[in-house]
């Protein structure tokens, strides 16, 4: 349970390192709200290093324009006693002011070479881990966490913590029943850790296996249901597996109840209501009335292009509802994002920008063009900027294109790869009713060959270890 927060007089250095050690627990769980933790003993000890370095970790992680003037504040708070500041401290400092100055890689990198010259220290693995989701370096995901548990013992405090990484980087690099079971053992050593239930669902999700990953959710409820950091994230994953099994009225319940109760929705619940809705519009569902209420809340919430991962749910909420000047000037926005930030330029240029131009292509109902797009971008399935659940709506939203846009051996195609990936998949029935039904057309046998198709990266079976892999 969350301590209250203390008087000023109490933070002498070992109340101050004890807080701290404890927003770290909770970061690294995904239970509480270590900010608060660590609040007081910024406000009694300005002088404490470590607690600098917490806040600052957490703004930059948080991605977001607006926090930039309080890790600002921090930094130059921490900068005023950096004569207490160890050697490391410093080193996180100078991080946390490379993504300040808008120099992202290099903060990432700055982050990184922390972690690997100390391994135990878990606040900067975590901020690496963090931008190697970010920036799509999907392999860094697993090996940056294998390089780290070689200097671990599983005695250690935090060692279940280590393993919630690992797990989730094994799932994002295609072995998912790996990492369900990395992730089972890591809920058992730290029964609180909301990141181990995360990698579990991933990894069920990625195999089809809607019916177990909805009762992984349901029987780990009472880990998850209060998190602030996971709770609404994992009811979008308990979504995703009842859509898979075609019980909508659970889907819009999760959806009504769970993400879109809330009057000032955060960015990360509107990714997933953005993320969820569009699944479901590609569904020919009518939610046009929950569509409107999320692209209320897009435009209240000034889009910056920091994250362009987010930016793009924007732009699926402003397809959605037709609103197509909202659509222009989120791509003014993101192509200026990527003047300023020449670290996004990349992820601008050669992602962002694409796949909405592609989305908006859909909206228009221009399928041929929004496939043809959507092919260009198939990498993009391993590494979008989220996870590979979330960049799974570009490989939905191609096959829908494909299927409306009359181009059945290219739906067919896909949908082999979806049955390869996700042979467990329920809903998998239904996409072969629909792409048998296009190819029995025969204006629309040859209206799309395959001869010349390269298949995507995701074309291929799930391996099936069946025990838990030995640790690196």
């Amino acid at each position: 349970m969350q301590r209250a927060p203390q008087p000023a007089t109490e933070f002498d250095d070992a109340a101050a390192a004890a807080a701290c050690r404890q927003a770290l627990e909770l970061l690294h769980a995904g239970q509480g709200n270590p900010q608060a933790v660590i609040e007081p003993v910024l406000r009694a000890r300005p002088d404490f290093a470590a607690a600098h370095c917490l806040r600052a970790a957490g703004l930059v992680m948080a991605s977001r324009e607006d926090a930039l003037p309080a890790l600002g504040a921090t930094l130059q708070t921490a900068r005023a006693h950096l004569a207490r500041a160890s050697e490391r401290e410093r080193a996180h400092f100078a991080a946390a002011q490379a993504w300040l100055d808008k120099d992202m890689a290099r903060s990432l990198r700055l982050y990184g070479e922390i972690a690997a010259a100390d391994p135990k220290d878990t606040l900067a693995l975590r901020v690496a881990h963090f931008g190697d989701l970010q920036f799509g370096r999907t392999e860094w995901l697993r090996a940056r966490i294998v390089a780290a548990l070689r200097h671990w013992h599983p005695d250690e405090p935090g060692y279940g913590h280590m393993l919630a990484m690992y797990a989730f980087g094994l799932a994002e690099t295609a072995d998912p029943v790996s990492a369900d079971a990395v992730g089972r053992e890591a809920l058992r050593i730290e029964p609180r850790q909301c990141g181990a239930v995360h990698a579990v669902a991933h990894a069920l999700e990625m195999q089809g296996r809607s019916a177990d990953g909805a009762a992984w959710l349901d029987h780990t409820r009472g880990v998850w249901s209060d998190s602030p950091a996971f709770a609404t994230h994992l009811s979008w994953h308990e979504s995703l597996f009842r859509l898979d099994q075609g019980d909508l009225g659970a889907v819009l319940g999760i959806l009504d109840r769970r993400l879109m109760d809330c009057r000032d929705p955060d960015t990360a619940t509107l990714v997933d209501s953005s993320a969820l809705l569009w699944r479901l519009h590609l569904r020919g569902q009518d939610v046009s009335d929950r569509w409107q209420r999320v692209a209320d809340a897009w435009e209240d919430r000034a889009t910056t292009g920091l994250r362009p991962f987010n930016d793009v749910h924007a732009m699926l909420a402003f397809v959605a509802t037709q609103r197509w000047a909202s659509a222009r000037r989120l791509l003014d926005t993101l192509r200026d994002c990527a003047r300023k930030a020449p670290d996004l330029r990349r992820a601008v240029h050669d992602a962002a920008l694409p796949v909405c131009e592609a989305f908006i292509a859909f909206g228009r109902q221009r399928y041929a063009a929004a496939a043809r797009q959507l092919q260009a971008q198939q990498r993009l399935a391993r590494g979008c900027g989220g996870s590979r659940a979330q960049c799974d709506l570009l490989h939905l939203t191609w096959l829908e294109a494909a299927l409306r846009g009359h181009q059945p051996a290219l739906a067919q195609r896909l949908l082999g790869e979806r049955v390869a990936s996700r042979p467990q998949s329920p809903f998998n029935a239904r996409l072969r009713e629909r792409v048998a039904q296009a190819l029995s057309r025969p204006l629309s046998r040859a209206r799309y060959t395959t001869a010349t198709q390269p298949r995507s990266a995701d074309a291929r079976r799930i391996p099936a270890p069946t025990r838990l892999p030995a640790m690196p």
